[in-house]
């Protein structure tokens, strides 16, 4: 019988014993050793004033209100959250924002990943059902199931961008000028972001998925040369952001290196300028600035096999209702508008 037979039979045995069905055959610390490995290496913006932030100091200063802007309780009673589910619920600072963008050593500007104690990031790993095999010709079964993991990162504030306008209406720059005005809008509190990878039950990725605001792009990982090659764009129905996405996202020292745009933090694969909405144009500038090292602290949660944290299950939006908008409040075009979902969403990156 050949080596693969044999891994098969093997395989079909484990789990008529039952340690397929219950989670408990896959080996937890080589999920996280694989996932540390291939955590992102983020630069931050050489201009960047809104740094990450660890979830706990967030909640620590902010409380949950209704659409009226009744408080209903602190954010930081963890389990009080269940009650409070609805996606009609809001997270405010406790402070005003004007106070709070005045104060440079105040929550809202985070924490520098370099000089502070590593900022935590978040990986919420999914597993498949069908574990699968690396080399059956080695015979050795690979017990690393089929997984896909979501990194993601939080930021206590992001800062909107300068668009052009004519009175009230957005306008679209002349020769590279604005001949109206220009004004900030999508400041919002809250701010999450996140790259996703798929392991079909090898020990590199497949896929990579990176977010940029409402919108992305699918890489695939190209192992003769070391790089994830550009696949397809991911576009929202009803979102006005078109993005042309870079062909290659680099590895260093086995970590992909992406860029966070500044104040928005949207990724992109390279440094530079990039344009995702056109009227009014809205670049994001992403630059070596602050190199964020991810995988010195990451917060695993293995989806549906570990107790996640309360904060995780709500529902509600990680900042303010919108605000001084202009026109298109539907679109988002306001000064402040709202913060983002949190990480349980109902759209995933990829799918078993």
């Amino acid at each position: 019988m050949s080596s693969a037979r044999i891994g098969l039979v093997l395989l079909v045995f484990w789990c008529f014993l039952g340690s397929c069905n219950g989670g408990s055959w896959y080996d937890v610390g080589k999920i996280e050793t694989l996932v540390r490995q291939w955590a992102p290496l983020i630069w931050l913006s050489p201009d960047e004033k809104f740094m990450p932030l660890n979830v706990d100091d967030f909640l620590e200063n902010t409380h949950i209100a209704d659409e009226k802007g009744s408080i209903l309780t602190q954010s930081k009673h963890f389990t009080r959250f269940f009650q409070y589910n609805s996606k009609r619920y809001f997270l405010v600072p406790n402070n005003s924002l004007e106070m709070l963008k005045l104060n440079v050593s105040s929550f809202l500007y985070g924490k520098n990943p370099k000089r502070h104690h590593p900022v935590p990031i978040y990986a919420v790993v999914t597993y498949c059902s069908t574990p699968a095999f690396r080399d059956l010709t080695s015979q050795r079964i690979d017990l690393v199931p089929p997984f896909h993991v979501t990194y993601w990162m939080f930021y206590p504030f992001n800062e909107g961008k300068d668009a052009c306008f004519l009175g009230k209406v957005p306008a679209p720059l002349i020769f590279s000028k604005c001949l109206g005005h220009y004004r900030k809008i999508g400041n919002h509190i809250g701010d999450w972001e996140h790259m996703s990878l798929s392991f079909s039950g090898r020990h590199h990725p497949d896929k990579l998925f990176l977010s940029v605001h409402d919108a992305g792009a699918y890489y695939s990982y190209e192992r003769s040369i070391n790089v994830f090659k550009f696949e397809s764009k991911l576009k929202r129905k009803g979102v006005a952001q078109v993005p042309s996405f870079p062909e290659f996202i680099r590895l260093q020292g086995g970590h992909p290196v992406v860029f966070a745009a500044e104040g928005s933090h949207g990724l992109w694969s390279t440094p530079g300028d990039h344009e995702f909405i056109r009227v009014p144009k809205v670049l994001d500038r992403t630059g070596y600035g602050t190199p964020w090292k991810t995988w010195a602290s990451i917060n695993f949660h293995h989806f549906g096999r570990t107790e996640t944290p309360p904060w995780m299950s709500f529902k509600g939006k990680w900042g303010n209702p919108k605000t001084k908008c202009v026109l298109l409040k539907k679109f988002g075009l306001c000064e402040y508008t709202e913060g983002p979902r949190g990480l349980l969403r109902d759209h995933q990156d990829f799918y078993c």
